[in-house]
């Protein structure tokens, strides 16, 4: 009999979680390892067949207790129980020949995070699909860039989101090559040593859809890199999310006003008429940085601990980085609609560039390649101009101090080189904002994610394909 507090604070809810979470997957397990057993003779047919049917009637007839029975420590065991109430103790106990809970667990849990996670991938490569459209038009946008909280350079929309699409394309790339060290099975590691029967791991892997398994036994039931890594990936995601979150709310204050929102996505002030609060932004920070906790928490959870079969990779754990997964999708959906919905402000974007002189990078840029002079030298004109209060005038004086003749430019020309549109359109070398310079961007983004969404449509594949395989090699056993 376990201690009150003891099944209270942990069994009960563990429990719990195995009916919510991971019970579906366990009879997947129950199939796949019985199958694996009768198709290498380890269980004699008949016998096997007998217990195929009692799990197939406890799937549609059985509901687990409300909570948890005394006597028993998880859910495996009150299904143990209920499968020899109906074949019989002895017959039943055939079903865990080859296995302990060690790695059928692991295994269950592997395929919970495998679907969740493949479900963030998804998500994940929405919002980077809403960023890249929206950045296509913008790509004729004027915006300001920052760089420490100073205005720095004129840019366009598509030149700023498509950064961040890109940037999220690089996450979900993480992501999916983290979910490869999920995407393994545990099955006929047993304890920590695996074991003496020929079982075939591989067979068992393949009909639960794995790509394939754990080979060494002992790192089966050790590693913590089927959470660590996905928590790590999905904290890099979340980061970028809240960074774009909190320059969005910089770029959207009255102060800046860079960009807006429509009503949809803004709240009104109860007290205050004038006020328009893009919440929504504060809103994905939120569930971003909440997310981005849940991930550090599971990493830390890993310091010190010994290499051995440890309860930090049991329920607790996974199912509460199932629910920072789950925060983790919101902020994704949250900041896909601020990157489809938001609004370039290209009236205020000319007002900055011009009286902040965030164009003169360009016309120290045109002196040196049109007057002859060093880009020091003309860096320190500019930057004389822009005291100036941009005066002309100051501008020559600087030019002829410092040079020993006249500026070779006349005034019409000096609004040329420092309008916008002129800055934009200069800086056409890859990567560049304008049109020259972004057409490889977005052909590289969009091949990007092109593949990311092959890999994972050859996943959900290649798990029906098991799905179907397993249910004939089911069919085949029960006769």
């Amino acid at each position: 009999m376990f201690s009150a507090v003891y099944t209270e604070r942990v069994l009960e809810p563990a429990y719990g979680n195995w009916k919510a979470l991971y019970a579906e997957d366990a009879m997947a397990v129950h199939r796949a390892h019985l199958v694996g057993l009768a198709e290498r003779g380890i269980v004699e047919r008949g016998t096997a067949a007998a217990i195929a049917r009692a799990v197939d009637a406890i799937g549609r007839e059985f509901r687990y207790p409300e909570r948890i029975p005394e006597g028993v420590e998880d859910l495996y065991f009150v299904f143990e129980r209920e499968l020899g109430e109906r074949v019989g103790a002895e017959r039943a106990a055939y079903l865990h020949t080859a296995r302990s809970r060690n790695d059928m667990d692991t295994t269950v849990f592997r395929m919970a995070l495998r679907r969740a996670l493949a479900a963030l991938a998804r998500s994940a490569l929405g919002t980077a699909r809403a960023a890249a459209s929206r950045a296509r038009a913008g790509s004729a946008e004027l915006t300001v860039l920052y760089t420490h909280g100073q205005p720095a350079n004129v840019s366009t929309m598509g030149h700023y989101l498509e950064a961040f699409a890109a940037d999220l394309a690089e996450d979900v790339e993480d992501l999916v090559a983290a979910l490869g060290a999920v995407d393994r099975s545990t099955m006929g590691a047993c304890a920590i040593t695996g074991t003496g029967f020929p079982l075939d791991r591989r067979r068992v892997a393949s009909l639960l859809g794995f790509a394939g398994l754990v080979e060494n036994s002992y790192q089966a039931i050790s590693t913590s890199h089927w959470l660590t890594r996905p928590a790590a990936a999905t904290r890099a995601l979340m980061g970028d999310c809240g960074r774009l979150a909190a320059d969005l709310l910089h770029k959207a204050s009255c102060e800046v006003g860079l960009v807006d929102f429509p009503d949809s996505l803004v709240q009104k002030s109860s007290i205050m008429p004038q006020k328009r609060n893009p919440v929504i932004l504060e809103h994905a920070r939120i569930h971003a940085s909440q997310a981005a906790g849940g991930c550090a928490a599971l990493e830390d959870l890993y310091r010190n601990v010994p290499y051995q079969d440890v309860n930090e990779a049991a329920d607790a754990p996974v199912s509460a980085f199932l629910g920072t997964l789950g925060i983790a999708e919101s902020a994704l959906a949250l900041v896909a609609e601020i990157a489809a919905k938001v609004s370039s402000n290209q009236a205020r974007a000319r007002e900055i560039a011009l009286r902040y002189g965030v164009t003169t990078t360009e016309l120290a840029d045109e002196m040196v390649r049109s007057a002859g002079i060093g880009f020091r030298t003309a860096h320190e004109i500019c930057a004389a101009f822009v005291r100036s209060g941009n005066e002309h005038g100051a501008l020559r004086s600087a030019f002829s101090e410092r040079v020993g003749r006249e500026l070779p430019f006349d005034d019409a020309r000096i609004e040329d080189i420092l309008s916008p549109e002129r800055f934009v359109a200069a800086r056409r070398t890859e990567g560049g904002p304008a049109p020259e310079g972004m057409a490889g961007a977005y052909a590289a983004l969009e091949s990007r994610l092109a593949g990311i969404d092959a890999s994972l449509r050859a996943r959900d594949g290649r798990i029906a394909s098991a799905e179907d395989e397993l249910a004939s090699a089911w069919k085949a056993l029960l006769g």
